[in-house]
């Protein structure tokens, strides 16, 4: 293989084939996610102009429950908790149909919180109640991620509180 300075590789017929082989390979054994290119946009869409600095809290997944079939008149529901050391969010995912899910939610301490769930179609702004309880009553399926922001009228004055990592309802 010759290189010269500031230059890529140059490979040899057979250096080029092998390097060929070895791209099927992995193709077949561990190709790409489809959904790859999209989670990527949507997770730096946090870093555009309309988050500004990033001086806001980035919670972590604690725990997920899937209940079965049954529960809540017979929806599929999943319960997520996400964490952090100024604010705690549980969520439970119930289906509505194959294109929507309910979201019911509380924020843990309770407060005065407009709670964003963006996603493809969009963003969806509630209020959370004084008990921290909010509910986001018909959300398309797909990747989505919550933003808590502070509670006043115009959610695009509210700073950003916390933010949990993309999750797919």
């Amino acid at each position: 293989m010759n290189t010269a300075q500031g230059d890529f590789p140059s490979f040899s017929p057979e250096d080029q084939h092998l390097a060929d082989e070895i791209a099927n390979v992995y193709r077949v054994v561990d190709p790409v996610p489809a959904t790859l290119v999209a989670r990527l946009q949507f997770a730096l869409a946090l870093e555009s102009p309309d988050f500004g600095a990033p001086e806001f809290e980035v919670l972590r997944p604690q725990e997920e429950d899937v209940l079965p079939a049954g529960v809540r008149g017979g929806e599929d529901s999943r319960t997520i908790t996400f964490d952090s050391e100024i604010l705690t969010i549980m969520i439970s995912v119930s289906a509505r149909d194959e294109h929507a899910v309910r979201v019911d939610g509380w924020l843990a301490p309770p407060g005065d919180h407009l709670v964003e769930l963006r996603c493809g179609a969009g963003a969806h702004v509630v209020r959370a109640d004084d008990q921290g309880r909010f509910v986001l009553d018909v959300v398309p399926r797909g990747l989505s991620q919550l933003v808590v922001r502070q509670g006043v009228d115009d959610p695009a004055q509210a700073a950003i509180l916390a933010v949990t990592p993309s999750l797919i309802l």
